[in-house]
């Protein structure tokens, strides 16, 4: 399992539970071998970071030792916008929950961070907002069902009484009795999905937060916009490039820009160009080949080639011609009649 990097200020909430139980962690026999690493960790600005694979060794040691299957709900109770770092600051003063999630989408990164991370997504389904990521890997299960609850946690205490979850997704399988899931959460959770996900009503974007501060903000988003810069900077999968692509075309039919994919994947055109130069690659020629991919769905389909120019994004017939010659060194019209029925 790849390792990636949390906020200290899980280790945070972990102490609080012990201590709640009136437990020291340095009189603790399972946790003996690890008492100064942790005495370490906690040391720490609560908004640096350190490695997941301690982390998780440390939870699952609580767990077994404790009999808490439950520990990630334990731990989420006493959230607060501190263990989040400077993201949690900014979620908390953001005007509204729509420039809370944007912020939460664009600085991910500064809670947890690695190469194969992939950025959170919103998406718009009828009259519901979906903030969704992928499971990474099965090790990460904990780590998941833990920022989960933390962030429905301390959503409902920056818009208290107003924001109410749809429904909660994991894209594992339960973890623990479903009660637990489903007392924590107060909505519909679902186990095995596609992806993780929360799931709140269209009209909750514009909901407004009681702690805003347009000015603090300013210097929030600064500050997290440096703190980014200064990171390694990882590459975006190729996938996932494609993926957006293809379904602009696929939504818009018309071809997009390379500010578009560069606002979905929170980076700089600059920084965009430069990752997708390093693999060897450039935007116009991902660009070219979904419209191929896709001009081949609408040849099978026996469509007229002006309506499939006009679908992809081109000028013409003509400039489609062109660009199918050059990708695939056959003209349109002998593809056209080789997949005639």
């Amino acid at each position: 399992m790849p390792d990636i990097h949390i906020p200290n200020g899980y280790f945070q909430l972990w102490n609080m539970v012990l201590r709640e139980r009136e437990l020291d962690f340095m009189q603790l026999d399972f946790l003996e071998p690890y008492q100064a690493q942790l005495q370490h960790v906690l040391s720490l600005p609560i908004d640096s970071q350190s490695a997941y694979s301690f982390f998780k060794t440390i939870m699952q040691l609580t767990q077994n030792a404790l009999d808490c299957p439950q520990l990630v709900f334990e731990m989420a109770k006493y959230i607060r916008a501190e263990h989040f770092g400077v993201l949690g600051y900014m979620a908390t003063r953001s005007d509204s929950v729509a420039e809370a999630l944007h912020n939460v989408v664009r600085f991910s990164r500064l809670v947890i961070d690695g190469e194969q991370i992939v950025p959170m997504d919103i998406s718009h389904q009828d009259k519901q907002i979906i903030l969704s990521w992928p499971l990474h890997d099965d090790g990460y299960l904990f780590l998941n069902e833990l920022t989960t609850a933390c962030m429905a946690h301390l959503a409902k205490q920056i818009f208290p009484a107003s924001l109410k979850l749809l429904s909660i997704h994991f894209a594992h399988s339960v973890q623990m009795a479903r009660f637990h899931y489903e007392k924590f959460f107060g909505c519909p959770v679902t186990f095995s999905e596609p992806h993780y996900s929360f799931v709140i009503h269209a009209d909750s974007l514009d909901l407004k937060s009681e702690l805003a501060d347009p000015s603090l903000m300013q210097l929030l988003l600064r500050q997290a916009e440096e703190a980014i810069a200064a990171r390694p900077q990882h590459f975006q999968p190729l996938q996932q490039m494609q993926q957006y692509i293809a379904d602009y075309l696929k939504t818009h039919q018309q071809a997009p820009k390379i500010q578009y994919l560069a606002d979905e994947l929170h980076l700089s055109v600059r920084t965009l160009q430069r990752q997708l130069q390093q693999q060897e690659t450039s935007f116009k020629t991902l660009l070219e080949t979904e419209r191929m991919k896709r001009c081949e769905h609408f040849l099978l389909q026996q469509m007229n080639l002006t309506d499939i120019a006009m679908a992809l994004g081109y000028s013409d017939q003509s400039a489609l011609a062109r660009a199918y010659k050059a990708y695939s060194g056959q003209t349109l019209l002998e593809r056209k009649k080789a997949l005639k029925p």
